[in-house]
């Protein structure tokens, strides 16, 4: 069968009525799909999360993603040789500054970071051009991708409107979790619980402020009312929403029926489903919640995002790179990529220089490389500062100076002198 035959079957079955299903006539003004009201904004939970851009607009999970998002995309992506210099291979400098002519690297990977943690999987689509190799990611609203047991099929909607196959040789992705399958699980699915909650939290929040922090409720009579008092009556209540005084005639009485957002403990349930959200994401506490965290708390909290959440997903995507872009000769060659994490995993300012004064001295790092590296330093280019064996009490910096005689500061005077 065909992709057009594929589609129109699918479509068929899509438009086919359920047989079984009895019209609901018993739900004045909703219609009952599926278990859940649609269209009714003051229903608990509405018609709930139903896509990934919905789910985004969600404060929780926008502010989840687009940490991910920005912390890994906002690393460096290097191609490394075999002697851990950087290649100077033409697909390097794609990786890292120009993956297309409309992107920085930095743009490029945040945005597939995102759709990745948002989605659990984002593809890219390489293209050889009379300038040389450019990498385009592929726009998820416009991307179905059909799971197989050992491959799949991604069909994407060009500008045209045309549809396009491509498959797993055509295409640079990277996915995360999945329960043994090649399908991922899609986090944005996995909470969709949570999301609804909060989207009803946040519902509840914006009613009882548009009726003007008042409470629903009843209003009852002794007796019948005439005319003139029910259209009295309900222009008062129609007033009293806003803010204004309401003026019952006749004996009425009113009785709330709905609590206010303290007694409900609204703002103590937003922060609940906040720190749910963050779970699935593996955000820490301290960076999604107002919580009275010491420093260093915050500050291990911060090593565990990186080491957590991080770098789990760098090294999916250092191992995609090489399997998927990089040739068997590249591989073959030593050639190897690394993200590079340093950077987020260094402390304050002074710890860095306490780890740099440790990583000099124990002879793991040369005067060059934590100039370079470490503190966006010209490197000293002799042989001394290159070498990470060189002692720290050497003279051989002094010589680099004053022309091969000892420092001054370190000549001894003798008798003879």
């Amino acid at each position: 069968m065909g992709f057009i035959d594929r589609l129109f079957s699918r479509i068929g079955n899509d438009l086919a009525p359920a047989a079984s299903r009895p019209e609901p006539d018993n739900v004045v003004g909703q219609n009952l799909v599926d278990g859940r009201f649609w269209g009714g904004e003051g229903l608990p939970f509405g018609a709930g999360v139903s896509s990934a851009s919905e789910a985004a607009k969600v404060s929780a999970v926008n502010f989840c993603v687009g940490i991910i998002a920005d912390t890994a995309g906002g690393v460096s992506v290097d191609l490394i040789e075999k002697d851990y210099r950087r290649s100077e291979l033409e697909l390097a400098d794609v990786l890292a500054y120009a993956p297309n002519p409309l992107e920085t690297g930095a743009e490029f990977w945040s945005s597939m970071v995102y759709n990745g943690a948002l989605r659990g999987a984002a593809f890219a689509e390489p293209v050889s051009t009379g300038e040389g190799l450019e990498i385009w990611s592929l726009d998820p609203l416009r991307t179905t991708v059909d799971w197989k047991d050992r491959s799949f099929l991604l069909t994407y909607q060009d500008d045209g409107g045309l549809a396009r196959q491509l498959g797993p040789a055509d295409l640079f992705w990277f996915k995360g979790l999945s329960d043994a399958t090649l399908r991922p699980l899609t986090p944005w699915q996995m909470a969709r619980g949570s999301l609804d909650f909060a989207i009803a939290l946040e519902r509840q929040g914006r009613t009882f402020f548009q009726n003007g922090n008042r409470p629903g409720g009843i209003v009852t009579a002794s007796g019948e009312l005439t005319d003139e008092q029910f259209a009295h009556t309900k222009k008062a209540i129609d007033g009293w929403k806003p803010g204004k005084t309401a003026l019952l005639e006749g004996g009425m009485d009113y009785k709330p029926i709905s609590e206010n957002n303290s007694d409900s403990q609204l703002a103590e349930l937003i922060t609940q489903r906040t720190v749910e959200l963050a779970r699935y994401w593996r955000i820490p506490l301290s960076m999604v919640a107002e919580v009275s965290a010491g420093k260093a708390n915050s500050e291990q909290q911060a090593q565990d995002f990186v080491k957590y959440t991080i770098r789990p997903l760098t090294r999916r995507i250092e191992q995609a790179i090489s399997r998927r872009l990089l040739t068997a000769d590249m591989r073959a060659a030593g050639i190897r990529v690394r993200i590079n994490l340093n950077s987020l995993l260094r402390g304050d300012s002074a710890t860095q220089w306490k780890n740099a004064v440790l990583a000099r001295t124990a002879s793991l790092m040369s005067a060059d490389e934590l100039r370079v590296d470490w503190f966006d330093m010209p490197a000293i280019g002799e042989a001394w500062s290159r070498d990470a064996r060189t002692p720290l009490n050497s003279n051989r910096a002094a010589d680099t100076i004053t022309g091969g005689q000892t420092a001054p500061q370190d000549q001894v005077e003798t008798e003879d002198a």
